[in-house]
């Protein structure tokens, strides 16, 4: 925890800030407004600023399905020719289809972690697209590519658990253990307070993935949002906490800048009221949260979509589990 630490190992880019799916727990699912792919030059030149600067480790996702964008292995082969040593990216499977799985495994991806919260029996409910056989399918083909062509890459599945899916992670867990290297399980949380709304229906409590004072994100990770702005958190679906354009410096000079040293700054000292952490930290969910810069900040609420997403939950809380 310095003022001004040194350039971080890791690296993540939401190279897409958009989804195919619409979580029930995800802030993403309820915004209007987002920008979508990330301008292929401002991404490009970014990869290679952090490597420079002594970046090891990039993560090719954030907020939104980083299969849509097309570009991703073209991102990918270009960070292991410049001596990138991890690249990995998290996606929900549903475009993880054979000819995908093949060209991932050729750019050099290390692994890939696909999102499954949910059974059959409330995978829809969850996520809002039917599709959970689909994703065996993919996950089944993305095993079978890899041991074709002999390739390490790792294949992982997360299970985001709340009180309404937690009986299903068996179920999941045995659909898809023989092709998968890991299976990790975690709790649904308020992501920085954004659908805190829906605690007392959804959510199970803190688990080793919940963050906790002091957190490290400030210290040791660089965030890039779509926009080719600078975040300082990973649960910032807001646009809080932009620290810097992307679009008009280098990430080697923004991770340092005035901004980013006054917010650590306050974070050492727990001055953090009207801050993102103050919400993501539990210290006080309901707090209203200031941008840092009123530039960049803020998406819509979608009426539509929040109706929609409101309307499954029910379904979720009324039916049985099994």
């Amino acid at each position: 925890m310095e003022i001004a630490p040194p350039f971080p190992k890791i690296v993540k880019i939401d190279i897409c800030d958009t989804c195919n799916y619409s979580c029930i727990f995800c802030p993403q699912a309820y915004q209007k407004g987002r920008r979508g792919c990330i301008d292929d030059s401002v991404c490009l030149r970014v990869i290679e600023e952090s490597r420079k600067g002594g970046a090891e480790e990039l993560a090719l996702s954030s907020t939104g399905e980083p299969l849509l964008n097309r570009n991703l292995e073209k991102y990918a082969a270009f960070a292991k020719k410049i001596g990138y040593k991890y690249i990995f990216f998290n996606t929900n499977g549903y475009l993880l289809d054979r000819e995908r799985s093949r060209k991932i495994i050729e750019s050099g991806v290390d692994s890939v972690k696909i999102s499954i919260n949910a059974g059959r029996d409330s995978y829809y409910l969850i996520h809002g697209v039917d599709a959970y056989e689909r994703i065996l399918a993919n996950i089944k083909g993305f095993d079978e590519e890899r041991k074709r062509t002999k390739s390490s890459c790792k294949l992982y599945v997360s299970f985001i658990s709340t009180k309404k899916t937690e009986k299903q992670i068996n179920e999941v867990r045995k659909d898809t253990e023989s092709y998968i290297d890991e299976f990790i399980y975690m709790k649904a949380n308020n992501r920085g307070g954004l659908v805190s709304n829906f605690d007392s229906e959804l959510y199970e409590g803190n688990d080793e993935f919940s963050y906790s004072y002091p957190c490290s994100q400030l210290f040791n990770n660089v965030y890039i949002t779509a926009d080719g702005y600078l975040d300082a958190c990973c649960q910032d679906f807001d646009q809080k906490m932009i620290i810097a354009d992307l679009n008009t410096t280098s990430v080697i000079d923004a991770w340092n800048c005035e901004a980013f040293r006054e917010l650590r700054k306050r974070y050492i000292e727990k001055n953090l009221n009207g801050t993102l952490c103050v919400n993501c930290l539990g210290w006080d969910t309901c707090a209203e949260i200031c941008p840092l810069n009123s530039e960049y900040s803020g998406y819509e609420t979608d009426a539509l979509r929040q109706k929609s997403l409101e309307e499954r939950i029910k379904k979720l809380t009324t039916k049985g589990q099994k």
